[in-house]
């Protein structure tokens, strides 16, 4: 698949379509004691947040000025993650997420006459540790997590959609949670260590590291029904970096000046992102080991500080069913 500008490398942003479950956030699991869910998701977008500015045919003419809405190629995502988690001791969970996913692009339709690929995604594993039951009357955690791209072939940036963004993640996260009568409450905040893209040297490429804030909770409506929501948001620090190589590469395609590399880096391959997101689920209990759970989540503009750059404007409908014991 080859384009005359490297803009449509949003669909990079398929690897962040299935939401991990932050039902337990700073909580672990008793020992010998498990939670299983499987889910099924549909991301679509069509739209994005840039600081890159187009004509009306679409070539990029100029970057800065302010951050604008702009309609994209069509993007969906549909595929069954399983997330799952595991009490080693009272005080230590081990989790992990691995997802299958199907995709397909606009965009991969006009330039190969193909929906996408479809595979495993990024797969996510990680510990935590309980740190006080009661800290200041909440609980705290130590949770630490690395993302795995090991499980599909990641091709040219420039002219190939892969199943995820090629390269290791590791996030650290402090974790706070607390009990509310028939409801709870939790807040997450860390930093996310993106390591070097170079599975397609010497078209090298390092994402900006980030950092991340989520909250949210959960209130038990009946014995049978609970709602909970969430708000999550990621801030680039700005710490992106492209090989001379991929500039050189993304000018011979058609890209920018091959002086003005901040458009690679802020925007096309989606190396500094800012990102808002909000979810709403609906936990219905079955019995006192099974779930069913629907969700939605939306990326949101956001303002100020939280405001959304170099992102999808994109939605996610989720349906899963979750097994305990």
């Amino acid at each position: 698949m080859k384009n005359k500008a490297i803009l449509i490398l949003i669909l990079l942003l398929a690897g962040s379509c299935f939401i991990s479950n932050a039902a337990f956030a700073a909580w672990t699991q008793a020992k010998g004691h498990a939670y299983n869910q499987l889910t099924w998701s549909y991301y679509v977008t069509d739209k994005k947040f840039t600081t890159l500015k187009s004509n009306n045919d679409g070539a990029v003419l100029a970057t800065g000025g302010g951050i604008g809405k702009i309609q994209t190629a069509k993007f969906v995502s549909t595929g069954f993650t399983y997330y799952g988690e595991y009490g080693i001791i009272d005080t230590l969970t081990v989790f992990t997420a691995i997802p299958y996913k199907w995709s397909y692009s606009e965009d991969t339709r006009k330039y190969s006459h193909e929906n996408g690929p479809s595979g495993v995604g990024d797969i996510d594993f990680g510990l935590r540790y309980n740190l006080s039951q009661n800290f200041l009357g909440n609980v705290m955690s130590l949770q630490g997590a690395i993302k795995i791209p090991a499980a599909y072939k990641y091709g040219n940036p420039l002219t190939d959609l892969s199943m995820g963004d090629g390269q290791y993640d590791a996030t650290l996260l402090l974790q706070l949670g607390r009990g509310l009568g028939k409801g709870y409450a939790w807040f997450n905040a860390g930093y996310k260590y993106r390591f070097e893209n170079d599975k397609f040297d010497p078209i090298t490429f390092k994402p900006s590291d980030q950092i991340k804030v989520s909250f949210g909770g959960g209130y038990a409506v009946t014995p049978w029904l609970s709602i909970r929501g969430l708000v999550d948001w990621a801030k680039s620090v700005g710490n992106a970096s492209v090989s001379q190589t991929l500039i050189q590469e993304n000018y011979n395609y058609g890209g920018l000046a091959k002086s003005q590399d901040n458009v690679l880096i802020r925007d096309s391959l989606g190396l500094e992102p800012d990102s808002l997101s909000a979810g709403v689920d609906l936990a219905f209990n079955i019995n006192s080991q099974w779930q069913t759970v629907v969700s939605y989540n939306t990326d949101l503009e956001g303002i100020d500080i939280f405001t959304s750059k170099d992102w999808a404007l994109g939605q996610t409908y989720s349906l899963a069913i979750v097994y305990m014991f």
